[in-house]
């Protein structure tokens, strides 16, 4: 459908961003129906200016408001304040590298998952939403600063007006028995008055009007009265010297106002002669200024820590000189911290990283990184840089926005693992198919010639290769959904000793001691066997190699310890390899991620981590380089126990 083409004719204000709103470039009207059942303002043309959004080459004054663009590589609009999702087939994923390049948000794969397109829109959608905000942020903190500047305008007067009447001052000396220098006082801009000790000896048409009425000269100062309170003119004409006071007045016509008051002595040949000047400033438009000031400070600092996002503010040594609340909640903040500490904990910043781009170049940068939290949590976050310039238009900040995209990222890395499976058991397939097809002939032959032992040949190898081809297609389905896990019972310690067979061929081989103590491994756990028997090969495999990468010790061991408390089986296996660091004890439960180089396949570990938290269990690894690693796994005995185990395992660092 065509859009209207004035903000009047939507069905919905342009200011109402809250409305979720999708622009579709192409004709899909199944994606069409599925974001509308999802309660997306679906759009399908992009003939919209004044209205949902802008096109880059729409006026200036033209508001634009947000909205997510769901296109092909070759229908992507030129569309601000918006963000683009792309649907695309495989062959076209290098078009979509390069419009990620260019600022896209997110590729989407045909043929689409639902449940991925919808929650990659409404990420998308949430920041749109946030660029739309920090744009209007930004616009008012300008409309704040040119107020500001108009209070720091107001201030210079004020200190020139002090700077005049230290001159006229000085001018006055020469002519103090003139008169009293009435006609010098009367052309003063401020309220001005020239005292003597016995009363006002002139004042300006401003002192006059705003401060004399009837019989009552001068000003009426709020604090008259108050115990040791004295007045500036007092004060000067007792010290002899300059005075400088805020202080609350009333003028003569009752009106109250905070003022600046000034007076200066002005010397007399006798001192019965001496003059005291009295200059009043009102201050109050500078007062309700500095009020709308602090007004707009706070609300825009609740919003900087209101924002859903991480948002950090960085100087050129990249070091965190403020950040939202939500950052300080999930990083050990403190101020002058360099983010790549805070974020990798590493001691240099990051490969390619967007805020040293955005210095170099002064433009936005995306970026998309793996990080970990103060307490340990892996999260994937999206990044996104703006420079902040000042008043020479040199970059002298950057503000960082880092989008939680985990839940995101992992639905992804479920399908591509699935993915992966599919590719490598299609070639098991295919050989059962051929055994399948080598069976039926021998089936036929048989048929053809009587021979019923080459019939039952034949249809015994048809039946074997259709189980086998059954048990696959049913993992394949099972890895896809996630099923219940099969829980049996059986004894803690043959369990335990038992897990050791899979790797003692592969120690014996490379001289590696395998050590198993079971000694308080009592009574029975639940579990899905086959599945943590699975899980614990992984890891064991995984303590085998440690030890046989490790060239600077002679003897290696691998030990697994069980036991079992009041409410929980454990496990700890234990190597004296090589060690890991850090940045791969933080990674290594991650799809794909392996330190083993071309050997590893980045699967084991994050499949052995995915089984115990299916049980609802947890795993720790506590490791030094160069001494050794020990996991540590930890399953609720029952289903009655695991109610209250962490459903998440946590890994120590």
């Amino acid at each position: 459908m065509l859009l209207p083409a004035s903000p009047h004719d939507l069905p919905f204000s342009p200011d109402a961003s809250a409305v979720p709103s999708v622009l579709i470039t192409f004709d899909a009207p199944d994606v069409s129906a599925l974001l509308k059942r999802a309660g997306f303002v679906v759009y399908e043309s992009d003939s919209i200016l004044g209205g949902l959004c802008c096109k880059a080459s729409a006026a200036a004054n033209v508001p634009a408001v947000p909205t997510v663009i769901l296109a092909r590589p070759h229908t992507v609009p030129d569309i601000i304040d918006s963000q683009i999702v792309i649907l695309a087939y495989p062959e076209e994923f290098s078009d979509c590298a390069t419009l990620l390049d260019e600022g896209a948000s997110a590729v989407v794969p045909e043929p689409y998952d639902a449940t991925l397109l919808l929650a990659t829109i409404r990420k998308a959608w949430d920041d749109a939403i946030m660029r739309h905000e920090l744009a209007l942020y930004r616009d008012d903190c300008h409309k704040a600063a040119q107020e500001q500047a108009g209070t720091m305008l107001q201030d210079e007067r004020i200190a020139a007006a002090g700077q005049i009447v230290e001159g006229l001052s000085r001018a006055m000396l020469e002519a103090v028995e003139d008169a009293k220098c009435a006609q010098y006082v009367a052309q003063l801009p401020t309220f001005a008055a020239l005292h003597e000790r016995g009363g006002i000896a002139a004042m300006n048409a401003a002192f006059r009007e705003r401060f004399c009425r009837g019989a009552h000269q001068g000003i009426i100062y709020q604090s008259a009265g108050s115990e040791g309170w004295m007045s500036p003119v007092e004060e000067t004409f007792l010290s002899g010297s300059a005075c400088k006071r805020c202080e609350p007045v009333t003028t003569a016509h009752g009106e109250e106002l905070p003022s600046l008051i000034y007076t200066f002595p002005i010397r007399g040949p006798q001192p019965d002669l001496d003059l005291v000047l009295e200059i009043a400033v009102d201050v109050s438009q500078v007062e309700e200024q500095q009020q709308k000031l602090l007004s707009v400070q706070r609300q825009y600092r609740e919003l900087f820590d209101e924002s859903p996002c991480c948002i950090t503010v960085q100087d050129r040594d990249m070091r965190v000189v403020d950040a939202n609340r939500r950052f300080k909640e999930l990083f050990a903040f403190t101020p002058g911290a360099r983010c790549f500490e805070l974020y990798k904990h590493r001691s240099e910043p990051c490969t390619d990283c967007p805020i040293l781009r955005t210095f170099e170049d002064g433009q936005s940068h995306q970026a998309e990184m793996q990080v970990t939290t103060a307490a340990g949590t892996p999260c994937n976050i999206l990044i996104q840089t703006a420079p902040i310039h000042d008043d020479t238009g040199a970059v002298t900040h950057v503000i960082e926005l880092s989008t939680d995209i985990t839940m995101v990222r992992q639905l992804q890395g479920h399908l591509e693992s699935l993915g992966i499976m599919l590719s490598s058991m299609s070639h098991g397939m295919k050989g059962l198919l051929m055994s399948i097809d080598g069976g039926a002939y021998r089936l036929e032959a048989g048929l053809r010639t009587t021979d019923m032992e080459r019939v039952a040949s034949g249809w015994q190898q048809v039946r074997e290769k259709l189980d086998s081809l059954r048990k696959m297609s049913l993992d394949i389905l099972d890895y896809a959904k996630a099923p219940e896990l099969e829980l049996g019972e059986e004894e803690l310690g043959p369990f335990a000793e038992r897990q050791l067979d899979a790797v003692r061929h592969k120690a014996k081989m490379h001289g590696i001691a395998l050590q198993v103590d079971t000694q308080d491994a009592t009574g029975t756990f639940q579990a899905d066997m086959l599945a943590l028997t699975s899980a614990l090969t992984n890891i064991l495999d995984n303590a085998v190699d440690a030890c046989l990468f490790d060239r600077s010790k002679s003897g290696h061991t691998v030990t697994l310890r069980a036991w079992r408390d009041e409410r929980h089986a454990c496990f700890e296996i234990e190597d004296n390899g090589t060690g890991l660091d850090r940045e791969t004890r933080e990674n290594m439960f991650t799809l794909f991620f392996s330190s083993k180089g071309p050997v590893g396949t980045g699967i084991g570990l994050f499949y052995a981590h995915d089984v115990i938290c299916r049980h609802q269990g947890d795993v720790s690894v506590e490791s030094e380089v160069g001494h050794g690693t020990r996991f540590s796994v930890r399953l609720p005995l029952s289903r009655n126990d695991a109610t209250s185990a962490p459903a998440v395992a946590e890994t120590d660092r």
